[in-house]
């Protein structure tokens, strides 16, 4: 019996994928454990994995389709002995939609059009009852219904690229179509869309052509719509409220030289960043205050007795959240090591959902793109979220002598659900101490 290949469920909130790549063609043999196609997801691209041996027969929805509902079909695999009537007879129980032929839907089409400019032709003429005078007219209407006739009333176009237009809001009148009878397909959209990508808006007056502005018209992906649907639940339906607090940066600068320092390896050593030790200070301030350590579940709240931090990380598709597990109990160099990995696999799309799902926690650093100060929505169910502002100058008072000291803006979102404004205090001045203590934590 041939074997279905699904658009799989690559995480509980997910819904509907896309095919970003087939890596198998029609015909080529699989084994148990290639990789025959990638999945876009709504946070990652994903690797679809063969589990039986057999010969890839059929692909129901080619590169670059979008929105498949999850477990739906979008391949098949024959197996030793089958035929093409097999296949056909399996695509037919799978529930697979069958196309009707192209040349039957085109001359239906043209036989619509043409009963309909015959109807208008025959009462246009039997109006006239006979009047030589009105003979002019007639032949006036006729020649327009004519060249009515000579202009489709409808665009010919497959239904896969139907489905893409309405999706991508695309103006089919401006698409001129490369198959049969001038039928527009897919290929003609990814045509259009690399070409005219830019559109112009031209405005005109009635003496001149004028170009007066461009502008782009971008589809969301997937993951920029969760990110949004997310974000916009988070303000609409979260009571934040906000804690603002500035610490001495001296000493997490000594404290980075040091730990860069050490005699380790060269191949093997870990440049560890300001990041890495932030979020060691957060992991270390979240043990110290467990009521902060906790998560929104509606009717109760969930306290953990392990710090899982989400990091924040940007990439050209999107922010990605991956977590650091356990993060109270690993060492910064461990820290460092599994955030560089986590941002090599977010500018990959190489994520699975273990990767970033969880988390009580969160930190968004924007220091390294000159962000002075700004505050973060937080992610639900989560408590709240540290954004970290960059290292600055700021003249300082110390044992009455004015001195120009390196100082980093903080600022936290708090769900009020979780947490009160004493309890995010305490929390804020722990991550505080450890910030300006930050050798105490290399133990």
């Amino acid at each position: 019996m041939p074997v279905a290949i699904l658009m799989p469920a690559l995480s509980p909130t997910m819904t509907e994928g896309n095919v970003a790549k087939w890596l198998k063609k029609v015909g080529e043999d699989i084994k148990p454990g290639d990789i025959i196609a990638e999945v876009e997801t709504d946070k990652a691209t994903m690797e679809v994995e063969a589990i039986d041996e057999g010969v890839l027969a059929k692909i129901i929805h080619d590169d670059g389709a979008e929105n498949i509902t999850v477990n739906s079909l979008i391949g098949v695999i024959s197996i030793d002995g089958e035929t093409d009537d097999d296949i056909e007879e399996f695509l037919k129980k799978n529930g697979k939609p069958q196309e009707k032929s192209k040349e039957i839907d085109e001359t239906k089409e043209k036989k619509e059009v043409n009963e309909v400019n015959i109807d208008e032709a025959t009462n246009t003429i039997n109006n006239t009852n006979g009047k030589v005078e009105d003979a002019n007219s007639v032949n006036e209407e006729f020649n327009n219904i004519e060249e009515t006739y000579d202009q489709p009333t409808k665009v010919s176009i497959s239904p896969l690229a139907k489905r893409i237009a309405t999706l991508k809001n695309i103006n089919i009148n401006k698409i001129t179509g490369s198959g049969p009878r001038g039928r527009i397909v897919k290929k003609d959209l990814d045509s259009f869309l690399q070409l005219d990508n830019k559109q112009e808006t031209i405005f005109f007056n009635k003496k001149e052509r004028k170009e007066f502005q461009t502008s782009s018209k971008i589809p969301l992906t997937n993951m920029r719509k969760t990110i949004a649907a997310r974000l916009q639940k988070s303000k609409q339906t979260v009571p934040h409220f906000y804690l603002k607090s500035k610490i001495c940066a001296e000493e997490i600068i000594k404290a980075r030289k040091i730990i860069n320092s050490l005699d380790n390896n060269e191949k093997d050593k870990i440049k560890v960043s300001y990041n890495d030790i932030i979020i060691k200070a957060v992991a270390s301030a979240l043990k110290a205050v467990p009521a902060m350590n906790r998560t929104w579940n509606e009717d109760s709240v969930i306290e953990y007795s392990l710090v899982d931090i989400s990091v924040a990380v940007a990439t050209n598709d999107g922010l990605f959240t991956p977590v650091i597990r356990s993060a109270c109990q690993k060492p910064i160099a461990e820290i460092s090591f599994e955030m560089k990995e986590f941002i090599k696999k977010a500018k990959n799309n190489k994520l699975i959902p273990d990767d970033y799902s969880g988390g009580s926690f969160s930190i968004s650093n924007l220091g390294m793109y000159n962000i002075h100060e700004f505050s973060a929505i937080i992610n639900p169910p989560q408590s709240g979220i540290l954004a970290v502002g960059e290292i600055f100058e700021e003249l300082r008072m110390d044992n009455d002598k004015v001195l120009q000291k390196n100082m980093i803006n903080l600022v936290l979102s708090v769900d009020h659900r979780v947490a009160d404004g004493a309890i995010a205090a305490v929390f804020l001045d722990k991550v505080k101490f450890f910030l300006e203590n930050p050798l105490g934590m290399l133990a």
